[in-house]
């Protein structure tokens, strides 16, 4: 039996697409707008070697400038400042003298005047140069984020409205086999995640990795002995990161399925809630929405698990590199072998080192998501666009209908038809009939050129039908199905379809072609009334004439009736038969009907039974065939 269990099941086991592939395909977006990208990089760039160069300005502060003014070297018979130097600088009853600890020569107090303000105009100085570094610093980080959303912004538009198109030009059986929930999630969320990679990670994750490379090449040219100390963590730390985004990615995979998977099952019964009432199925439904949420909440903690266990674990690998830096530090500044400032400028690149790895899990979290989102988004777009025709032909000239040994099955060898042959005349009025599953509906969908039929060929105007331009020809062919779908809107949007080029007048005489004018004008705002979703505000009788008169104004050329008068009241079946009346002989009209009664005047009616054309001619004459039509009639007269 097939569940939404059973399809979540088969949606995680489905090999993935690897995150090198996903890359060259997001690149194809990206590389469109490469000057914003420069843009982006370029400020990156600026960014990191600002951030590499302040520790290093002040280790040179702390050694060359500060040191310096306390220490001093002898060069004949003269003191100059150096951080190396043997002297210092001593004050014993108000006069001051240079010390080695040996010897003691007395200095003017002009000289350590000059000295105290050469210390302080240094500092003053390099003070000025690092809080420009951080101006510059400030200023560059801007200018990433900036250029790196505009970039995903607009990726993220071409990817969505290429998302929609493409889902727009798929097969109907798409939309059959899919639930609305599923496909919402992908063009909706599944691109708003994707937008993080481009906001949040792509220029910060190659700038966190631009800041580990720079800081262990900086830190080898400081000094190389203690920094061969420091990085013998390093390859622990990047093996467990390596580690966790395999864990993280398979996650992170499962999790976007079930969200799919939920936000699927809540579309479907929020929409069907009438029905769930109706039959008493909430205890139900309330049990399988648990089992979906039960799942996602699994994968969901197996997430939180997996980053509460990373953060903790990279602050202990954090403060063991920084023991090992005090440690060896120490005894390297013992020996003179490393100044303090070094030390100083390495415990900010340890730091620097460690920080992106702290925002790795976040970001990490936020790529795989993204990722997974593009995976879904991609596997989407592979899929097979719907054949629209040679094109050849775009105009229904006539409008003459030929079915010619026509068999068509959904699924595998299950003929629906079978070996279906019947001729519709230009502009004739005929009806089809036939119980339940006999294939009615599915002669539309062929019509249309919803499917295409395994064997046998159609025709329209004696032009195949393959050879037209699918998207003229449904132009020209109008259904009014017996649950009319209207959009949000007014009316007049919905029976001009939205385009403002059919003017308001052309709009009302169609109205007044089909007898829909009447009713319209009983509404408040008339032609400016609001729809809700589906049209729910209006009887199903008020959607049909409405539908019929979109027909008519896009000077429909075949007009298809699928069981347009099931469910009105006899008021409207009145107004429907009226407004066909005024159509018979301007357009080839084909109406499917279970209510036989409605469909007497046809001139020609098809009887379909199990997939075949058994019997054809007017209802007087079928009737006296005493048949299969013969039995359907009797059978409504009689109940």
């Amino acid at each position: 039996m097939r569940t939404a269990h059973t399809d979540i099941l088969k949606e995680e086991n489905q090999r993935g697409i690897s995150n090198i592939k996903i890359f060259k395909m997001l690149w194809t977006y990206m590389k469109k707008y490469y000057i914003i990208l420069i843009l982006s990089f370029l400020f990156l760039f600026l960014s990191t070697i600002v951030d590499l160069t302040i520790p290093s300005v002040m280790r040179y502060v702390i050694d060359n400038v500060i040191n310096s003014a306390y220490k001093f070297e002898k060069i004949d018979n003269n003191f100059k400042s150096s951080p190396t130097g043997d002297y210092t600088l001593k004050q014993v009853n108000e006069k001051y003298y240079m010390s080695n600890g040996k010897e003691e020569i007395p200095v003017s107090g002009e000289f350590v005047n000059n000295i105290k303000n050469k210390a302080l105009d240094d500092i003053m100085k390099y003070t000025l140069i690092i809080v420009s570094l951080f101006l510059g610093q400030l200023l560059f980080n801007y200018g990433q984020v900036i250029f790196s959303n505009l970039m995903g912004q607009k990726v993220i538009y071409d990817i969505r409205d290429e998302l929609y198109s493409h889902i727009l030009s798929v097969p109907l059986d798409f939309f059959t086999k899919n639930p609305t929930g599923k496909i919402t999630t992908r063009t909706v969320n599944d691109t708003q995640n994707l937008s993080q990679f481009f906001t949040d990670v792509l220029t910060s994750l190659t700038k966190d990795v631009a800041i580990i490379i720079g800081v262990i090449i900086v830190m080898f040219k400081m000094n190389i002995k203690l920094t061969t100390y420091v990085i013998i963590m390093f390859p622990i730390i990047i093996a467990a990161t390596w580690v966790f985004g395999i864990i993280d990615k398979k996650i992170y995979s499962k999790t976007r399925t079930r969200i799919s998977a939920t936000n699927a099952f809540l579309a479907e019964n929020i929409a069907g809630a009438n029905v769930t009432k109706s039959f008493n199925q909430e205890d139900r439904k309330r049990q399988e929405f648990y089992d979906l949420s039960h799942k996602l909440y699994k994968s969901r903690m197996q997430q939180i698990i997996l980053n509460g266990l990373f953060r903790p674990m990279m602050n202990v690998m954090y403060y063991i590199t920084l023991s090992l830096l005090f440690w060896f530090g120490a005894k390297l500044f013992k020996q003179n072998i490393v100044s303090f400032g070094v030390l100083v400028a390495f415990t900010s690149y340890i730091d620097m080192f460690f920080r992106p790895l702290f925002d790795i899990a976040e970001k990490y979290d936020i790529l795989q998501n993204a990722f997974a989102s593009a995976e879904k988004i991609f596997r989407l777009k592979e899929l097979e666009q719907e054949d629209f025709g040679k094109g050849k032909y775009k105009e229904i000239k006539m409008g003459s209908i030929k079915f010619k040994n026509v068999s068509f099955a959904y699924e595998k060898e299950n003929y629906i038809l079978k070996n279906v042959s019947f001729k519709v005349e230009a502009k004739d009025n005929i009806a089809i009939v036939g119980e339940t599953g006999s294939g009615k509906t599915t002669i539309i969908k062929l019509i249309n050129g919803l499917y295409r039929p395994q064997m046998g060929n159609i025709y329209i105007d004696e032009k195949d039908l393959n050879d037209y331009d699918l998207h003229a020809l449904r132009r020209q062919i109008a259904v009014v199905p017996q649950d009319v779908f209207l959009f949000t809107g007014t009316i007049l949007d919905n029976i001009r379809m939205f385009d403002e080029s059919v003017s308001e007048e052309e709009v009302i005489e169609a109205a007044k072609q089909v007898h829909a004018h009447e009713m319209i004008e009983k509404f408040p705002d008339k032609y400016y009334t609001k729809i809700l979703e589906r049209g729910s505000t209006l009887s199903a009788g008020e959607r049909q004439l409405i539908a019929l008169a979109r027909a008519v104004v896009f000077k429909s050329k075949i007009i298809i009736l699928d069981e347009a008068t099931a469910n009105i009241d006899v008021e409207t079946e009145y107004l429907i038969q009226k407004a066909m009346e005024n159509l018979i002989g301007k357009v080839t009209i084909l109406s499917i009907a279970h209510r036989l009664s409605t469909i007497k005047t046809a001139r020609k009616i098809l009887v379909v039974h199990k997939g075949k054309v058994v019997e054809e001619g007017s209802h007087n004459e079928l009737m006296n065939k005493r048949g299969i039509y013969y039995d359907l009639y009797r059978l409504q007269y009689s109940t």
